[in-house]
């Protein structure tokens, strides 16, 4: 990650607005989980600067409590789950550079009823051979396949440990998943395994983050819903003429003519996300917007109140034939390029503007409409 991308701690490497190591908090905080601990390394303080800020106040905002083992000398992947003091018999253990929509209720659910000591979340990943694979027999060749692709099982990066599994991990020195396998697998314990279809990827390099950011916008129910429904739903409605989007100037604004993102409205009782969306494009004023299409869903976790809100960002373009973007006292036309998913002024929801920045970003000169890419099961 470092190599492509600069040198940013992998676990803040954001994906869609919001950092790798937030995203699996979050992700487990809508599995009800209210425990949880971050293994870092001593020399990482970046990480730690954001996991004692802006990290535990998340955990807190979602009824948990994240606390910081950090590792004075490297543990290796599974080495911390030994050190770890929690009440609970199993512990289960994800990776931050891993973005996934499996089921982590289900995961745990099934460690126990199989009684195993290590459970492993495992799914199928089509590998292509480079090369042409043959069929041997009795010295002949019977078949011959062109660079086939094979399906292949593999590990999900996320674990459910036992105790028996934890006091098996090595004490002075770093260990890794494969070993604590091994060492189980030789002292003839049940190692289970959990398969699953749900979405997976590893992100290691700038190229898996803009496919994670992609494999998301494809599938931001599966990643950006809590598994509870919330009582506050939004709507944010984002008309585009090309690469530039409508901005309204709050009150408070206008005389330094800040810009701010557009309509953010409640949705009502009994209403319906598009009904809003179709509202808010009435209150704009701009004549010859076309249909609202919605882009995403995410649920947003104010730290501050610790309330939870249910955003969907709609977008709507301006008729192709206009050739200048209509004039209006309340509005300014602003780049998406430019608009600072950090700046205070501009908007509370990075996810927003992180959304339609690569929204506008797959767009081509001949077609405005978005295409969602092809789904990627593990």
């Amino acid at each position: 990650m470092r190599a492509s991308l600069g040198k940013q701690h992998k676990a803040l490497v954001k994906v869609l607005g919001v950092s790798m190591l937030e995203r699996n908090i979050l992700t487990l905080l809508s599995h009800d989980v209210r425990e949880i601990f971050l293994a870092v390394g001593a020399s990482e303080r970046s990480v730690l600067a954001y996991a004692r800020g802006r990290g535990q106040r998340v955990a807190r905002a979602g009824g948990a409590e994240l606390k910081l083992y950090i590792e004075k000398h490297p543990r290796g992947s599974i080495g911390a789950a030994r050190a770890i003091r929690t009440a609970f018999d199993d512990l289960l253990v994800v990776n931050v550079d891993n973005l996934t929509s499996l089921d982590l209720t289900a995961l745990v659910e099934h460690h126990r009823a199989t009684k195993a000591v290590l459970t492993i979340a495992t799914h199928i990943e089509p590998f292509q051979v480079p090369f042409g694979q043959v069929s041997i027999k009795d010295g002949e060749i019977v078949d011959y396949w062109e660079k086939p692709v094979l399906p292949v099982p593999l590990c999900s990066g996320t674990y459910v440990l036992g105790k028996i599994a934890r006091l098996n991990i090595p004490l002075n020195r770093p260990s890794g998943a494969p070993e604590l396998v091994h060492i189980l697998l030789r002292a003839k314990h049940k190692v289970s395994a959990f398969p699953h279809s749900s979405h997976w990827i590893d992100v290691n390099d700038a190229a898996s983050v803009k496919k994670a950011e992609e494999l998301l916008m494809g599938n931001f129910h599966a990643f950006e819903l809590w598994r509870q429904p919330t009582a506050i739903e939004t709507v944010t409605l984002c008309v585009l003429n090309k690469r530039r989007v409508a901005l309204l100037r709050s009150r408070w604004d206008r005389a330094s003519g800040m810009p701010k993102l557009p309509l953010v409205n409640l949705i009502p009782q009994n209403d319906t996300p598009l009904r809003s969306a179709y509202r808010l494009r009435s209150q704009m004023g701009l004549p010859q917007v076309g249909k609202p299409h919605l882009l995403a869903s995410c649920d947003e976790l104010d730290t501050r109140n610790a309330r939870r809100t249910r955003h969907h960002i709609f977008v709507a373009e301006l008729a192709p034939a206009r050739v200048r973007a209509p004039k209006h006292s309340e509005i300014s036309w602003v780049l998406v390029s430019d608009l600072a998913a950090g700046h205070p002024r501009i908007h509370s929801s990075s996810r927003t503007i992180a959304y339609l920045q690569r929204y506008v970003a797959s767009q081509n000169s001949h077609s405005i409409g978005y295409r969602r890419p092809p789904l990627r099961r593990g």
